[in-house]
């Protein structure tokens, strides 16, 4: 019984937490269609093309998944661009951050982390803008998609709406995966990216993808610990957006183009550790 009441309040805690990022990211979306700013917008987004993923890499950087999540829903009304939706990817760690700045790690122990994220965010951010297109804005249609009949609601009321149809949903997966981590247990994920150090970069990385802040908060801790290399918790930290790539298969029906972003960070994020543990 103890096990399901602090599952549910893990869950929901963790659900909370983002609830503002997608209430403002849902009232941002609202205003571009009530207001007729697509274009407007489009406009901006092409003079700002250039720096979009450099920005999106800061962004990340933000403790928590809130704007992973957030992301997730600007491009799939292609307000962001997918070079921008992938560095933002690669930059967010999720716990990581607050984990180590609770346990009085220092300067140096974090900042060296925080500096790969941020260049391995933007070469496979910029690598991609060179190859994928910019496409107009359209909110209307994801509107229609969730059904949301938001038209006749003000901005305030309709951003409500997504964000509640969201929120109900993300519970749902975060106690989904919450439980299996529990039930696996972390220290059993821990025993295995430590027992096989020839395919530890590889399950640090599918460790990271899990979306749940126990990902980071696993790798982060044995990082700590020192029973994992530099190379091999920034490979796992690159491949932890949290739940935002959760968030991009609920709201873009594209399940190819999904797929494509997944894997595509999986491979920059491993060949990033390869490359880490050559040098270092």
């Amino acid at each position: 019984m103890e096990f399901l009441i602090d599952l549910f309040t893990d869950s929901f805690f963790d659900t909370l937490r983002l609830v503002p990022f997608l209430f403002l990211t849902y009232l941002f979306l609202e205003w571009i269609e009530k207001q007729n700013t697509g274009k407007k917008m489009e406009q901006f987004l092409k003079r700002h093309q250039k720096i979009a993923p450099f920005a999106g890499s800061l962004f990340g950087l933000f403790p928590e998944c809130g704007f992973s999540t957030a992301a997730s829903n600007l491009y799939t009304t292609k307000v962001i661009s997918a070079g921008t939706l992938i560095a933002i990817f690669l930059s967010t760690s999720d716990e990581m951050l607050p984990l180590m700045i609770s346990k009085q790690a220092s300067f140096n122990t974090i900042l060296p982390i925080l500096i790969v994220k941020v260049i391995v965010a933007c070469i496979a951010g910029y690598i991609v803008e060179i190859f994928c297109a910019h496409l107009p804005t359209n909110v209307e249609e994801f509107c229609e998609r969730e059904h949301c009949d938001c038209e006749d609601e003000n901005l305030f009321q309709a951003a409500f709406e997504h964000t509640k149809r969201i929120v109900i949903w993300l519970f749902i997966v975060t106690l989904i995966m919450n439980g299996i981590v529990e039930l696996i247990g972390e220290q059993q994920i821990q025993a295995l990216i430590s027992q096989y150090p020839t395919f530890s970069m590889a399950i640090s990385v599918f460790v990271g993808m899990i979306p749940s802040c126990a990902s980071s908060i696993i790798l982060s801790t044995m990082y700590l610990e020192h029973t994992i290399s530099f190379a091999t918790v920034c490979a796992g930290l690159l491949a932890n957006a949290g739940v935002g790539m959760m968030v991009l298969f609920r709201v873009n029906p594209n399940l190819k183009n999904n797929l494509a972003i997944i894997s595509y960070v999986w491979i920059i994020s491993f060949v990033a550790g390869l490359i880490l543990e050559i040098v270092f």
